[in-house]
């Protein structure tokens, strides 16, 4: 007779999951990177701070229950035994690494120097005077000293050939080293309300000279040699912990540069970036908050430089825009009150406290979206890590799988300057068109142009247009800016295309900016076409997808269109949401989109193998259908029949 199976224990498949994990976080200033990464550090805890699944059962209780929060149980149950605690690595604790390198002379002088006062100056904030920062650091000396004698002794510049990893994690990971770090950091500034925004802005200003020219007090002309300074002592620290502890499980808090989370993603194939996002309104009131006391309009100044960085030439300053591209997962930063509220409006219920005649009109005349419900950070965390944590553990989202069409389209965009996709759905998310920002149909994307043929009339001269060609202030522009710069610097192309963005060009030669000099269509713009020129029965009710929230002119379409929800990822910085989506009788809804994006959505939802096979040899089930069965009872008595003959044979003789 055959054996019963037995269960086979599947942790080593899953071990190089478990045992290393990167993830870096990223996000506009106040959106909630260090709420996010203390929850991470804090692990599953006792699950409070998680919605339990049996709460949303009673609260559904009567109505039809959506496969999201069935989902969610799963989550939740998996997290529950596997939701281990990340260990934590500070961007601020890592810049004060890099300034304790120089001595605390070093850091005064450059407090008080002309160097520090103009780089504010350029962002239009006045004079700093920082002799309280200066008395508040010098208090500091004796731990300073120590900090940097024992840097010194580790070498960290060497410490690939010298190997003192042991040492590097001892210093880091020490309680008292994480207390000195608080320590200078509100020396500088951090915790006084009325000290925050010179402090924020004098720390940026750090971290952009370290990328810059490698020393945090040195702004001269930029390096791209020491654009990794910071990353590569982020990396020495993960390595120190690798080096130290079976499992390293780390989170890092938080990530502004674009080509650090690059730096990153290459050298970790289990690195995962994750963008906290918040809505602009509710983040203008958390930074009011923050820098009580200083002028809206230079906060506002502040954090546009810091989410749009200042010259595509500085590459070593923050660009949170970048950042948000190139995420691999998004989450929203939604409180628990504030999910189940708009909950309650979902499923076109009213909760007491909410009451009112404006929002019973609301619920009568609104249509209902048929969309997955709204979840707290926390819950969407918790989602997140467990796929990390697990592949393929639940499937994607409606929205999820929509999202990755459009992220997909946008890598066919022919523009230089910024790439976006589009996907439009009707009310059940069957996709009706999908867009990418690109030149019209029968024109050449600037991508595929070559300056030189523009200069010399030569080969592919018909890719440019008649006004490229024969304008006389647009080729002189041109001309300077590319005929003279190739000859110069020619031999730092290495080969590479040489295109131009036309409206640049152009722009700078009108008064303003235009948009509508851009020679791509708007991605949204070229799925609305696609609609019209292959035929569609109408878009009502539909949902639009886009990896940046729509300009005004793509708004007023998509209104005209009867588009019902938009996700976006990137906000657009316009009026186009409270001028244009939110106005008239049939408001548009918008929403931040959460979820995982890009490779990252093929990593954590491609299982490792099937999971009815992972059942199997776990629970050691070997299930038959009924054909296989009494195959397999007449082949059982088939050799029951022989032995008894056999038997019977024996006896006879």
């Amino acid at each position: 007779m055959n054996k019963e199976p037995e269960g086979i224990n599947l942790d080593h498949i899953y071990n190089l999951r478990k045992k290393f994990t990167v993830v870096g976080l990223t996000g506009k200033t106040g959106s909630g990177c260090s709420e996010v990464s203390n929850q991470l550090i804090k692990g599953f805890g006792d699950g409070e701070d998680y919605t339990n699944p049996l709460e949303i059962f009673k609260f559904f209780h009567g109505l039809n229950l959506r496969n999201a929060y069935r989902k969610h149980r799963i989550v939740y149950n998996y997290a529950k035994v596997n939701f281990k605690q990340y260990v934590q690595i500070k961007y601020k604790d890592i810049v004060t690494l890099l300034l304790v390198q120089n001595s605390l002379d070093d850091l005064s002088n450059y407090l008080e120097s002309n160097d520090c006062k103009k780089e504010f100056l350029k962002s239009k904030i006045p004079e700093p005077n920082f002799n309280n920062e200066i008395e508040a650091v010098k208090s500091l000396i004796n731990p300073f000293n120590e900090y940097s004698n024992r840097l010194i002794k580790i070498r960290i510049d060497e410490i690939k050939d010298n190997g003192n990893w042991q040492l590097l994690y001892d210093l880091f990971f020490g309680e008292s080293f994480q207390k000195f770090s608080n320590d200078l950091h509100e020396a500088l500034g951090k915790r006084d309300i009325n000290r925050a925004f010179n402090y924020h802005k004098l720390i940026q200003i750090f971290c952009n000279n370290l990328r810059k020219s490698g020393s945090p007090f040195n702004s001269s002309y930029p390096n791209s040699d020491k654009i990794f300074t910071i990353a590569f002592i982020i990396n020495y620290v993960i390595k120190s912990h690798r080096e130290s502890n079976d499992s390293t499980q780390v989170v890092i808090n938080s990530l502004k540069n674009p080509m650090e989370i690059m730096f990153f993603k290459q050298r970790y194939s289990a690195f995962y970036s994750i963008a906290v996002n918040k809505e602009n309104d509710v983040l203008e009131l958390h930074l009011n908050s923050k820098f009580g006391g200083i002028d809206e309009e230079l906060i506002s100044s502040l954090i546009d430089e810091e989410y749009n960085g200042v010259d595509d030439k500085e590459f070593h300053k923050q660009k949170v825009a970048d950042c948000l591209q190139l995420a691999d997962i998004h989450i929203s930063l939604l409180s628990p009150g504030e999910a189940q509220d708009k909950n309650l409006e979902l499923f076109n219920k009213e909760s007491i406290d909410k009451a009112s005649s404006l929002n019973q009109t609301r619920k009568k005349q609104r249509k209902d979206i048929k969309t997955s419900p709204f979840f707290s950070w926390q819950d969407q965390l918790l989602r997140y890590v467990s796929l990390i944590d697990h592949p393929g553990l639940i499937t994607p989202s409606p929205e999820e799988r929509c999202m990755q069409l459009a992220y997909t389209a946008k890598h066919n965009s022919g523009c230089i300057s910024r790439q976006v996709g589009a996907a439009i759905t009707d009310e059940d998310y069957s996709v009706k068109a999908i867009g990418w920002n690109n030149t019209p149909s029968g024109q050449v994307p600037c991508s595929l142009r070559n300056a030189d043929d523009l200069i010399k009339y030569s080969h592919d001269v018909n890719a440019f247009t008649p006004y490229e060609r024969k304008d006389k202030l647009f080729r002189k522009v041109f001309e300077d800016n590319f005929d003279k710069k190739v000859q110069q610097k020619g031999d730092l192309l290495n080969g590479r295309n040489v295109c131009f963005c036309f409206k640049s060009l152009k722009n700078s030669i009108s008064e303003g900016k235009n948009q509508v000099h851009t020679r791509s269509l708007h991605a949204e713009e070229n799925a609305f076409l696609q609609l019209a020129k292959y035929g569609s029965g109408g878009i009502e009710n539909g949902i639009l997808f886009s990896t940046a929230s729509p300009c005004e002119l793509c708004s007023k379409k998509a209104y005209q269109l009867g588009i019902n929800l938009i996700y976006y990822i990137d906000p657009y910085p316009g009026i186009s949401k409270p001028h244009i989506l939110s106005a008239g009788e049939k408001p548009i809804e918008t929403r931040l989109f959460t979820g995982a994006i890009g490779s990252a959505y093929y990593r954590i939802y491609q299982p490792f193998m099937p999971y009815k096979d992972e059942m199997s040899l776990l629970l050691g089930q070997k299930i038959k259908d009924k054909t296989s069965k009494l195959e397999t009872e007449n082949s059982n008595l088939k050799e029951r029949i022989k032995e008894l003959e056999k038997e019977i044979n024996k006896k006879e003789k």
